[in-house]
């Protein structure tokens, strides 16, 4: 019997190509074609539209519901993980649409609350991992100084705030914490790389939950591209942006060690913010001759014609790069950086060859072993499509559908204590307390979030409603007290002091050191916290709470 499946992702074709959302858009086709009903739920960036505008159309037999995202929506210094009018929308499709499993990839613009909105629902949830985004702000954990990060703790070096649509400034670890929270509700993760499945586990996530599965690609299609002969220079192929974390300065340094400029073209496929940087490089090493700027190019396999060995020189660790399992669906093999999920396709010396990311010299000496002993080439290049061959997108959905069956669905625990920020604004104490609790904290593990950012289910877990700013009102306040949440209130707020006082549901701090003794007596008293908690649902639904003349 055919399940109803939902794939929710932030952008969708035709109108963004990445390699995400190809994988996204292919499997929703083959699931299609074995009888399964699928509905994509997705971002659209075209301009014509209005803002979280929602519109539903038909594209390649799929029935898409589109909501209008913005730059603003995507910005990493914004709160891109979190949007109410998506949300709602969400629910809406959900209700409509009743599906047995909600197929999550990239959230990044739309919403990360999805995940909680499914589970609410009882609806099986599977999130397909592309990169770091779930616990980098940066997506490519590369440090200012362009280290690699290995302490996922440390985002402040980066990037110590956030900000919202009112540019209040909001500590960039509360993200993490926000976006953890829902993807401990994920039934299953698939990773396409054992290499990203272990760098989620490494931030936080349950090893229970990871599947590995490679990325699937259309073997048979790439297999059959005919290749355009070559003069006697090996036609080496960069495929991507042009950006700095693809390394493609280190491939433009690594003709310098080449020498023999006749002995090879380089095709540079793609367009980003470097390319002016890249031809002027090019003009002033004199190799307008042997580097070919292409451009974006509408079809990839016009590339693939024209490419004796890919190049990816990285120098962020990749998950599983689409332009690597297709060049080995069409024989060609691959020059890569020993990163990420990299040597988990290439098999060094056999299938391509791995340098030092980064080592400009060591890349040119793989380039010229294929130079200098060009029947690699065909060898490798076999090899290549060998490995890749039984990995067609068929197989990937077959394994996909296991998982749908077979995984377990269930509540998830939750190992930490959620402490839930309300207010128009953050006073600086609270930054402090916050700070002092996370380096400090011994045994008491809090989740820090902003209260506007969780859904009503969230608050049965909610320990603490802590309200961060003096100005904050009644309204502020109120889901925390309708769902038996005591409160933490700043003395310089009157009326709300007066109303924890009066109605014994709450403390209050006058600066760090009192917020954070607050917190940690709070979460050690269960009884007492339970006492407040339910004090203040009394106050507030029993007693009709809403006037703030009653305590002004």
């Amino acid at each position: 019997m055919g399940k109803k499946i939902a794939i929710c992702c932030n952008v969708y074709p035709p109108h963004f190509i990445g390699g995400a959302e190809l994988i996204a858009h292919a499997q929703a086709k083959i699931l299609q074609e074995l009888g399964h009903t699928v509905i994509i739920f997705t971002g659209d960036i075209q301009t014509q539209y209005e803002r979280h505008s929602l519109r539903r159309e038909d594209y390649d037999g799929l029935t898409v519901y589109r909501i209008r995202l913005t730059s603003e929506d995507f910005q990493s210094d914004r709160i891109n993980f979190s949007h109410k009018k998506v949300e709602e929308y969400f629910k809406t499709f959900l209700d409509e649409f009743l599906p047995d499993v909600v197929h999550f990839h990239n959230l990044i613009g739309l919403s990360v609350g999805l995940i909680h909105i499914a589970k609410q629902r009882d609806i099986r949830t599977v999130l397909t991992l592309h990169d770091h985004w779930g616990f980098c702000f940066k997506n490519t954990i590369i440090k200012q100084g362009g280290d690699i990060c290995q302490d996922y703790t440390r985002c402040t070096e980066c990037m110590p705030f956030i900000f919202d649509d009112e540019g209040v400034k909001i500590p960039i670890w509360m993200r993490k914490n926000f976006i953890s929270l829902q993807l401990q509700e994920i039934d299953a993760f698939i990773s396409p790389s054992e290499y990203l499945a272990r760098a989620y586990v490494r931030a936080g996530m349950p090893e229970s939950k990871f599947h590995v599965i490679w990325n699937g690609v259309d073997v048979e299609k790439f297999s059959r591209i005919p290749k355009i002969l070559s003069s006697k220079r090996v036609r080496f192929t960069f495929i991507g942006y042009f950006g700095r974390h693809k390394g493609i300065h280190i491939l433009l340094d690594a003709l310098a060690y080449l020498g023999d400029k006749n002995g090879y073209v380089l095709n540079l496929v793609g367009d980003g913010e470097l390319m002016e940087d890249c031809r002027k490089k090019v003009r002033d090493m004199g190799l307008k001759k042997s580097v070919k700027f292409w451009g974006k190019i509408k079809n990839i396999e016009d590339a693939y014609r024209e490419t004796d060995v890919l190049i990816l020189p990285s120098i962020w660790p990749e998950n599983q790069p689409v332009t690597i399992t297709e060049a080995m669906s069409a024989k060609i093999p691959v020059i890569a950086s020993g990163l990420g999920g990299i040597p988990e396709l290439i098999e060094d010396g056999k299938t391509g060859y791995l340098f030092n990311a980064g080592d400009a010299e060591n890349l040119a000496q793989k380039m010229l072993e294929f130079i200098v002993h060009p029947e690699r080439i065909k060898i490798f290049g076999q090899e290549s499509y060998d490995k890749i061959a039984i990995n067609t997108l068929q197989n990937q959905v077959q394994k996909i559908l296991t998982i749908y069956d077979t995984v377990a669905f269930g509540k998830n625990p939750k190992n930490e204590e959620l402490i839930a920020c309300v207010g128009h604004k953050m006073d600086p104490h609270c930054i402090q307390a916050m700070n002092a609790i996370s380096r400090n904290s011994g045994n008491l593990q809090c989740r820090f979030v902003m209260g506007d950012w969780l859904q009503t289910g969230h608050y049965n877990h909610v320990k603490i409603l802590w309200v961060v700013d003096p100005t904050a009102g009644l309204s502020d306040v109120a889901m925390g007290l309708t769902s038996k949440v005591p409160l933490l209130v700043p003395e310089g707020n009157e009326l709300l002091v007066k109303m924890c006082i009066a109605g014994n549901c709450g403390l209050y701090y006058g600066d760090a050191l009192e917020a954070e003794a607050c917190i940690e007596y709070l979460i050690e008293n269960d009884r007492d916290r339970q006492t407040l908690g339910f004090n203040g649902f009394k106050l507030h639904c029993v007693e009709n709470l809403g006037s703030a003349s009653e305590y002004g």
